[in-house]
């Protein structure tokens, strides 16, 4: 006998795995949904800035002919519960900043802490599904700035300075 969850749509499971049906409910309830995050942002300038910056180390960093591609981990100022790392990936170029994380609670919070510093994206954050499109694990969220292309060296000098890396090499 199958079971309908009322209130994750698209969510079965049987009677027998009810503790599977628990950890899936707690999955999905973590999984930020798809307004959740324009709210973030736009509490993001109503609520004070985060005290604490958070901390990034980058593992790669290539600069080809019109974009700088930056990746890493982030380390927010807080103790994660989670063994993995926040990973971020960072495009810069001509006249555009994308910027790629998890889909989930720190994530969201990294977005939000980029927003303080760099004010609203240009669109509503995206969010992006790798392997099997019926599985939200592994999503990323995707949020893009726009300027104009004569500020990309002031683009590049204030993306190094939040990241806490010279990106000029």
């Amino acid at each position: 006998m199958v079971a309908q969850f009322g209130r994750i749509p698209g969510c079965t499971a049987t009677k027998k795995s009810s503790s599977h049906a628990k950890t899936q409910r707690r999955k999905a309830v973590s999984l930020t949904s798809p307004g959740k995050l324009s709210k973030i942002l736009e509490n993001s300038r109503t609520r004070p800035p985060l005290t604490q910056a958070w901390r990034f180390h980058l593992t790669h960093q290539e600069a080809r002919s019109r974009r700088l591609i930056v990746e890493g981990y982030a380390y927010p100022p807080y103790e994660r519960p989670y063994h993995d790392e926040l990973v971020f990936y960072a495009v810069l170029g001509p006249d555009y900043l994308s910027f790629e994380t998890s889909r989930d609670f720190d994530g969201d919070r990294l977005l939000a802490y980029l927003t303080d510093r760099w004010g609203p994206p240009a669109e509503p954050p995206r969010i992006q599904v790798g392997g099997r499109q019926d599985e939200e694990e592994g999503a990323l969220l995707l949020v893009e700035w726009r300027f104009p292309q004569d500020r990309k060296p002031e683009m590049l000098r204030r993306l190094g300075d939040i990241l806490g890396h010279d990106l000029n090499q």
